[in-house]
């Protein structure tokens, strides 16, 4: 298909260079268009101060996400009462998740496990003090700026997300 193509639209250099390696195309036939969020939806809003310091992640439970990494940190800051995690979504990993929580015996933790609508995620991150984007070690995780991570930097929010050669282009 993209060699067909005229112009190849993608989200971030490093997966155009992955489209040129792997299927041995021009580079001149791609263009980087960032993805953005929806700013009728994602935009700053005032929000309560909340009690605890809370810390989001939304998506879905996917090896790209690495949430097993946000499980370990918030056991790591467990015995910090004024620090919450909210973990939301579902997915291929949910039961992973779940039980190494479970065996863990995390107590700071909230997993709702379920996908929400975009106007109930901007409470969410409006409520957040700091968002977390993905920490997963695979090779998309290297190519990809996910849309979790301007949907908060669109509300104003701090995101914490893995260094990697995709996010380098934006931050």
């Amino acid at each position: 298909a993209c060699r067909f193509a005229d112009i190849v639209i993608l989200d971030t250099n490093a997966h155009i260079e992955y489209f040129c390696r792997e299927f041995k195309l021009s580079r001149n036939k791609f263009r980087r268009v960032f993805i953005g969020a929806d700013d009728d939806v994602f935009f700053p809003k005032e929000s309560s101060s909340p009690d605890k310091f809370n810390v989001l992640f939304f998506g879905s439970f996917i090896p790209l996400h690495g949430i097993e990494y946000i499980i370990e940190t918030a056991k790591i800051l467990e015995n910090n009462k004024d620090i919450h995690f909210v973990i939301i979504g579902t997915g291929q990993e949910e039961e992973r998740i779940q039980r190494i929580a479970f065996e863990q015996k995390i107590k700071n933790v909230e997993l709702i496990n379920r996908f929400i609508s975009e106007r109930d995620l901007a409470k969410y991150i409006a409520k957040s003090n700091v968002c977390l984007g993905i920490f997963g070690k695979t090779q998309k995780a290297d190519m990809v700026i996910p849309c979790k991570v301007y949907d908060c930097i669109a509300m104003k929010k701090p995101v914490i997300t893995a260094r990697t050669t995709a996010i380098s282009e934006l931050l």
